[in-house]
């Protein structure tokens, strides 16, 4: 698993989205790396990291990065990188000592008991069409993901300028990534955490509805929350200094940050 390090100070961990990378952090890892120690990570099959097969079962992903990330961060999780996290701080607790979902959610598919969240047929519809059109499958993600956003026709090129920086992700790794955005339940490691944890969300994110905030209060009340205003799922590309604001009110309270 590659992992990019920078910067100086505390060390926090950043996990990127479904068929994203590390450097797709950049004007907010710019921004972090004056007050942390970076840890980037690229998921298997994604950016610099190799791939063999089996390398996204979820046991197989936490034990790879408990080996090879800091004893103790700061960890942040955008999209699929934010329940990679819970599921990380769940599995070892006393190795996380803050935590920030991102544009992310402890369920991403809706259930009987969680409705803020997309229909499966919305995900298993993308993994069905990924087998035959990668090409096209993700410039719908890209698509999505920006849509809603004040500034989505930004967020879209500069998404895609990043996917044609590093090539896309293992066609392997994209179909097992995306099973586990399908599968993955986290709610019951959200009620048990024991860390600091902070939701943030964009006001007009189409995967991740606003109205969700209530329902992770309701798992976790303790819970910190903010909602970036105009932004899409990827708050960091389209509104950076709301983004690093929240961030840093959450890492470094000490520290303003206007």
């Amino acid at each position: 698993m590659h992992i990019t390090v920078r910067g100086q100070g505390p060390d926090v961990v950043m996990l990127h989205g479904w068929s994203m990378h590390s450097a797709v952090w950049h004007d907010l890892a710019d921004a972090l790396s004056g007050h942390f120690t970076l840890h980037l990570v690229d998921l298997p099959g994604h950016g610099q990291s190799n791939w063999q097969p089996g390398d996204f079962e979820l046991d197989r992903v936490l034990k790879q990065l408990a080996s090879d990330l800091p004893e103790m961060a700061h960890w942040l999780g955008w999209s699929l990188g934010g329940v990679i996290s819970l599921a990380f701080s769940q599995r070892f607790p006393d190795r996380v000592n803050k935590l920030i979902l991102l544009a992310a959610t402890p369920c991403f598919v809706q259930k009987p008991d969680w409705s803020q969240a997309m229909q499966a047929k919305v995900f298993q519809d993308f993994s069905n069409k990924l087998k035959h059109d990668q090409a096209g499958t993700l410039q719908r993600f890209l698509l999505l993901q920006a849509r809603g956003s004040d500034h989505s026709r930004e967020t879209i090129k500069t998404l895609a300028a990043q996917l044609v920086a590093q090539g896309p992700a293992h066609a392997e790794a994209l179909a097992e990534g995306l099973s586990l955005l399908i599968n993955l339940d986290m709610r019951v490691a959200l009620s048990d955490l024991r860390c600091p944890v902070k939701l943030v969300l964009g006001q007009q994110d189409t995967l991740i509805p606003q109205a969700m905030v209530d329902d992770a209060l309701s798992l976790n009340a303790s819970l910190e929350t903010a909602v970036i205003p105009g932004a899409g799922h990827a708050p960091f590309v389209s509104h950076p200094a709301e983004c690093m604001s929240s961030v840093m009110a959450f890492l470094k309270p000490e520290t303003r940050h206007d």
